[in-house]
C-alpha cells in the first residue's frame, strides 16, 4: 500500500509539473506579446502627441475622461507588470512543490532515506535562481569581453593598415588622436574608458582606481540598498539593474585592461 501511494504521488508530480510548466509558457508567451504592443503604442502616443502638441490639453482630457483609454493602460501596462510577478510565483510552485512531491513519493518507494520539509524547498529554489542568475551573469561578461576585443582589434588593424605601430594599451592616447584624425568615427578605447568610468560612478566610486574585491563589497552594499523587495514605498528597480550593469562590467579583465590603458 505504501509503495502504491508512492507510485501515485510520482505520478501526481509529474502531471503538475507539465501543467504548472504548460500555464507558465503560455503566461509567458502573452505577457511578452503584450509587453511588445505596449512599446509600439507608446512609441505611437509620442508620436501623436509630438504632432499635435497644440492640441495636448484636449487630448488629455478626451484620454482621461475615456473608459477605454483605461482598459488599454490596463491590459498593456499593467497586466504585464502583474504577469511577470504571478509567472514568477508560479515557477516557484512549480519547482517547491513538484520537487517536494518525488522526494515523498521515493521517500515512500524506499529509494530515499528522507525527504526534506516544504519550506527547505524555498530555500533551494532560491539558491537554483542564484546558481542560473550566476551562470547567465557570467555567459553576458564572456560575450562583452569578445566583443570588446574584436572592437579593439578592428581599431588596431585599422591602425596597422594605415603604416602606424601598434604598441599595446600604453599607445592609447596616440592611437586616439591618430584614429580621429583619419576619419574614423568610432573609438573603442574612448567608449571604454567612458564606460569604465561610469560604472565606477554608478556604485559611488570616488576614484577610479579600484580593484575587484572593492567591487564586490560596494556592490553588495549597494544591491542590498536599492533591492526592489527590500524598498516597497519607492521604486527602485531602475536604479538597482544600473548597479548591476556597472558590477557586471567592472569585471577583474576590465579593471586591469583600464589600468594598462592609464600607462
Amino acid at each position: 500500500m505504501k509503495k502504491l501511494f508512492g507510485k501515485f504521488i510520482l505520478g501526481l508530480s509529474k502531471v503538475l509539473d507539465v501543467i504548472l510548466g504548460g500555464i507558465v509558457t503560455g503566461l509567458s508567451y502573452i505577457v511578452n506579446l503584450l509587453s511588445s504592443i505596449s512599446v509600439f503604442l507608446v512609441l505611437i502616443g509620442i508620436a501623436f502627441l509630438t504632432l499635435g502638441s497644440f492640441l495636448l490639453p484636449l487630448v488629455l482630457i478626451f484620454l482621461l475622461s475615456n473608459p477605454v483609454f483605461w482598459l488599454i493602460i490596463f491590459v498593456f501596462f499593467i497586466v504585464p507588470f502583474l504577469g511577470k510577478k504571478f509567472i514568477s510565483f508560479l515557477r516557484y510552485i512549480n519547482y517547491s512543490l513538484c520537487e517536494y512531491l518525488n522526494d515523498y513519493g521515493n521517500f515512500l518507494l524506499g529509494n530515499n532515506k528522507g525527504y526534506s520539509s516544504f519550506k527547505e524547498y524555498k530555500r533551494k529554489y532560491e539558491r537554483a535562481q542564484e546558481e542560473q542568475y550566476e551562470r547567465e551573469r557570467e555567459e553576458r561578461q564572456r560575450r562583452e569581453q569578445e566583443e570588446w576585443e574584436r572592437r579593439f582589434n578592428a581599431f588596431n588593424e585599422y591602425f596597422s593598415n594605415q603604416g602606424g605601430y601598434y604598441g599595446g594599451y600604453q599607445g592609447y592616447q596616440g592611437y586616439q588622436g591618430y584614429y580621429q584624425n583619419a576619419g574614423a568615427s568610432y573609438d573603442p578605447y574612448s567608449d571604454f574608458k567612458n564606460k569604465f568610468e561610469n560604472a565606477c560612478r554608478v556604485l559611488e566610486f570616488n576614484t577610479f582606481d579600484i580593484d575587484y574585491y572593492q567591487v564586490k563589497l560596494q556592490y553588495r552594499k549597494l544591491a542590498k540598498k536599492y533591492h526592489p523587495d527590500l524598498n516597497r514605498d519607492t521604486d527602485t528597480t531602475e536604479k538597482f539593474q544600473e548597479i548591476n550593469s556597472a558590477f557586471e562590467f567592472l569585471t577583474e579583465e576590465n579593471i586591469k585592461r583600464y589600468n594598462q590603458m592609464k600607462r
